[in-house]
């Protein structure tokens, strides 16, 4: 997995006396950095202060303040040579800030458990003592429920977004994907695992993220929700709950069902309309009953079969057009899909990432190349059925008008030689798709 973590452990089982009293001190080495906000999430989930001395005499300091957010403080120091020496600076660090005991981190690349790690600092009545480690890399709930957040340049909202979103998961895991801005800080402050892409990769690059990190964890369910503020965090327990009622490999949080209404801007609604119509039909959903009413919603549930098999899915496309492409992965696996009503907010200023035009060209391209690939007797077939079929009625009256006038209609002719040569060949293409679609799936 590339990228880098922010973890974050859920317990709360330290007294509130030793998160004000006893600190975390960390020596980071040379490229060790990454593991730093890591390492800050951690401490700001306690809440115990935070010491780091890197090799070249940078300091950090991180602490609560009265309403519960972490504050930084940075500076530089003369630099480290060795190991102990950088211990010697972060007991001195904790002594001047007036705290009462130190649990040292020499190798930030390792997870530690600080339950341990505070509780053995009290049982050796001792001012300083070695971090313990934890024994698993993730999050010790067995099979998580995971909070999802694709992120790319969202310092503004993805705070907020993810304070809320831990009410109702074990674990909120946030994709900062290559943000030039404080998005990744913003969302280990608030508590969340950050997984960074070292470059902006695409939104669909960021779900198939968050799949193998709901692999990994073994998730009983994933919801994926936007950093904007667009989406409700609230609606999570909808969500979840009708995941449990129907058992639905994807629940998909609607903005068209139910009597929730979201004020969807016109021109949004008629582009939406359209990407539903051409992939519903790309699905085979004919029916209403098994119509999908938004299939562009990225507020979704996903239980653990969906997760696993996207998890290994390489062919999701990297942009916004995966939303779709996930769709037609789950018919074509016969996943079953359900819908929730959720409320949309549109009132927000800064929340495309994409111009809608541009967006909404690359779905519907994306969706007519599915719709090609999963259907094309539909796509190819028919059409060219019905091409050469006007073809060969072209080709009628042009004999029959031939025989009244005796006046040769050339136009019409070649007209009709056109549209039977576009429609065998259209018809050949078909099958011969077909054919190779079937040798896959058998």
């Amino acid at each position: 997995m590339d990228g880098r973590y922010i973890e974050n452990n859920h317990s709360e089982t330290l007294s509130p006396s030793l998160r004000r009293t006893y600190a975390l001190g960390v020596v980071i080495g040379e490229d060790e950095e990454q593991h730093l906000l890591q390492i800050l999430a951690h401490a700001a989930q306690y809440g115990c202060p935070l010491f780091s001395v890197e090799r070249d005499g940078s300091i950090l300091h991180a602490d609560r303040t009265a309403d519960g957010r972490m504050e930084i403080h940075q500076h530089t120091g003369a630099p480290v040579d060795e190991t102990e020496t950088a211990r010697e600076t972060l007991v001195e660090l904790a002594r001047t800030n007036g705290l009462d005991g130190l649990v040292v981190q020499t190798d930030p690349t390792e997870r530690i458990d600080l339950d341990a790690s505070f509780g053995a600092l009290e049982a050796e009545d001792e001012f300083v003592v070695e971090a313990r480690s934890e024994t698993t890399k993730f999050n010790r709930v067995e099979a998580p429920v995971i909070v999802g957040i694709p992120a790319y340049n969202e310092e503004r909202a993805v705070g907020t977004v993810v304070a809320e979103a831990k009410e109702y998961a074990d674990v909120v895991v946030v994709v900062d994907d290559g943000s030039d801005d404080d998005t990744a800080r913003r969302a280990a402050e608030a508590g969340a695992v950050v997984v960074e892409h070292t470059e902006n990769r695409g939104y669909g690059a960021a779900l198939r993220t968050l799949f193998r990190e709901g692999h990994q964890r073994n998730a009983s369910s994933l919801v994926v929700i936007d950093a904007d503020g667009q989406h409700n965090p609230s609606d999570i327990r909808r969500l979840l709950r009708r995941q449990e009622e129907c058992s639905a490999d994807i629940i998909i949080g609607s903005r068209f069902t139910g009597t929730v209404t979201s004020d969807i801007p016109l021109y949004r609604r008629f582009g939406i309309w359209t990407i539903n119509v051409l992939t519903n039909a790309g699905l085979g959903g004919f029916r209403k009953s098994s119509r999908i009413s938004d299939t562009q919603s990225g507020f979704r549930a996903y239980g653990p079969r969906a997760i696993d098999s996207l998890a290994e899915d390489e062919t999701l496309g990297s942009n916004m057009r995966a939303s779709t492409d996930i769709l037609f992965h789950a018919r074509n696996r016969g996943f079953e899909i359900d819908e929730v009503g959720i409320r949309v907010r549109y009132d927000l200023e800064n929340t495309y990432t994409e111009n809608p035009v541009t967006h909404g060209y690359s779905v519907v391209n994306g969706v007519l190349r599915l719709i090609e690939r999963d259907r094309p007797l539909t796509t190819l077939g028919v059409p060219g059925f019905v091409s050469a079929f006007a073809g060969l009625s072209l080709g009628y009256w042009s004999v029959f008008d031939y025989g009244q006038s005796g006046q040769f209609p050339v136009e019409a002719v070649l007209a009709s030689l056109l549209l039977l040569l576009v429609g065998f060949v259209a018809s050949v293409v078909a099958v011969v798709h077909q054919s190779l679609r079937e040798a896959d799936i058998r």
